[in-house]
């Protein structure tokens, strides 16, 4: 794999609902370092997956504290993507930075309950937690969190495993978590 030459520019995002957002031409597959490199992959990610409407999201982090889920081009992105996706997981050790650090994207969480499942990790410990997007087309994967360096990939060799991965702490090591209300009697 590659260093990327350049940063990714963020995508533009419109306010208009239907506006279409254009997918960043740099290249995004390959090594990257940085929290700005980090963002504009995540954004890169979620551009692709709502302009191509993957079917099937699942993300997964410690904590999600340091991810762009707060800015509106995420949740514009996602609330493109939302419109036809069908699934999203979110896998965390801890859910408790996400309503603190990014009520934009739970007000948008609410709204997509019935596509989005928040799964609790039941890691003994927390540095075996994955912080990564995935889908069956593209995989975006911090290797070091601290440094935020990590890779992006297409390519079916690296996408597969992390699936699976992903499935197994679904399956074996997860639980329900961070309902989208409290309903109470």
């Amino acid at each position: 794999m590659t260093d990327m030459q350049e940063p990714l520019p963020p995508p533009s995002v419109s306010g208009a609902a239907s506006a279409p957002v254009a997918v960043a031409t740099a290249p995004c597959e390959g090594r990257f370092e940085g929290r700005a490199a980090f963002d504009n992959h995540v954004l890169h990610f979620l551009q692709r997956a709502a302009d191509e409407r993957w079917p099937e999201l699942i993300v997964a982090d410690p904590d999600f504290a340091d991810w762009p889920w707060g800015t509106r081009a995420a949740t514009d992105l996602l609330q493109r993507w939302a419109r036809h996706g069908r699934r999203m997981t979110v896998l965390a050790y801890r859910f408790d930075a996400l309503p603190r650090r990014h009520p934009r994207w739970m007000q948008w969480r609410t709204v997509w309950d019935h596509k989005l499942q928040c799964r609790l990790l039941q890691a003994r410990d927390v540095s075996l937690v994955p912080s990564v997007l995935w889908s069956p087309q593209w995989v975006v994967e911090r290797l070091d969190v601290e440094r935020c360096v990590g890779v992006a990939s297409a390519a079916r060799a690296v996408i597969a495993p992390r699936g699976e991965m992903l499935q197994e702490w679904i399956r074996h090591q997860s639980a329900p978590a961070l309902p989208a209300s409290v309903l109470g009697l």
